[in-house]
C-alpha cells in the first residue's frame, strides 16, 4: 500500500493550457487543401482566420454533442463552413479528416515527470476539462490514461467549468470532499474561479505570466512545483 504523502486526497486537472497545448498546422492544411481550391491558390495567410475560427466553433458548441455521432455531424458542418470561407469545394469526409489530421496535442516537458510524482505519492489524479466527447481518445493516444482515476469531460456531462455541475460530478466520483481536493489549471475563471466558489481549493497555472490569482492558493509558471506544494 502506497502511504499518501500529501495534505489533499485527490488532484483535480485541467488538460488544456495546463498539461499540454493544442496546435494546428496550418501550412498542412492549406497543402491539404489546395487541390480543391476554387478561388486560385490557397495562401496560408488567407486560411489562418478561418482555421483558427472552426477551431473556436469546436471549443464553443462541443458541449452541445454529447455523443460521438453527434460530434462527427458537427464536425462535418464546421469543416464545410470553414472550406466554404476558403473558397474550397471536397467531400465532406474528405474535409473533416484533414481538419483532424492537421490538429495536434501537445504535452508539456513537465506534464509527465509532475503525473509520474504525484502517483508516486500516492494521490489519485481526475482529469476535469472541458472537452468534447473524444477527450478519453485524445488522452489515450498520448498514453496517459494511466495516470488518471477517471476522465470528467464537460460534453459528457453536459455541464462546464466554471458551472458546479462539472465540479460536483467530479466529487462524486472521487469519493472526496471538497476541502481535501486540489483543481489545477489555468484559467482565471473556468478553473480558478469555478472551484473556488465550491470551496475547493485552486492552484493557477500562470503559464502567460499575468500575475498572482487572488482566489488561487498557489500560482506557478508552470506544473513543475506541484508536487512540492501538495507534500505535507
Amino acid at each position: 500500500m502506497v502511504r499518501r504523502l500529501a495534505k489533499y486526497d485527490a488532484i483535480f486537472l485541467d488538460v488544456d493550457g495546463t498539461i499540454l497545448w493544442v496546435d494546428l498546422d496550418v501550412e498542412g492544411y492549406v497543402g491539404d487543401l489546395a487541390p480543391y481550391s476554387k478561388n486560385g491558390p490557397l495562401t496560408v495567410e488567407a486560411a489562418t482566420g478561418p482555421v483558427w475560427q472552426s477551431v473556436g466553433r469546436h471549443i464553443a458548441e462541443n458541449i452541445k454533442h454529447r455523443s460521438e455521432e453527434s460530434l462527427a455531424g458537427f464536425k462535418a458542418d464546421n469543416a464545410r463552413v470553414t472550406a466554404q470561407a476558403l473558397g474550397v469545394e471536397a467531400p465532406p469526409d474528405v474535409l473533416t479528416q484533414i481538419a483532424d489530421r492537421r490538429i495536434s496535442f501537445n504535452p508539456f516537458a513537465e506534464a509527465v515527470p509532475v503525473m509520474e510524482e504525484l502517483r508516486s505519492m500516492g494521490l489519485p489524479i481526475y482529469i476535469v476539462s472541458n472537452w468534447d466527447v473524444l477527450l478519453h481518445e485524445v488522452l489515450e493516444d498520448l498514453g496517459w490514461t494511466y495516470y488518471f482515476e477517471d476522465i470528467i469531460a464537460s460534453a459528457v456531462v453536459g455541464v462546464e467549468k466554471p458551472e458546479r455541475g462539472i465540479f460536483d460530478e467530479a466529487l462524486r466520483v472521487s469519493g472526496v470532499s471538497p476541502d481535501r481536493v486540489l483543481h489545477v489549471g489555468n484559467d482565471p475563471v473556468t478553473d480558478i474561479e469555478g472551484a473556488s466558489s465550491l470551496g475547493i481549493d485552486a492552484a493557477f497555472i500562470d503559464r502567460k505570466g499575468d500575475g498572482e490569482h487572488p482566489l488561487a492558493v498557489v500560482s506557478m509558471l508552470d506544473l513543475s512545483g506541484l508536487p512540492d506544494f501538495v507534500r505535507s
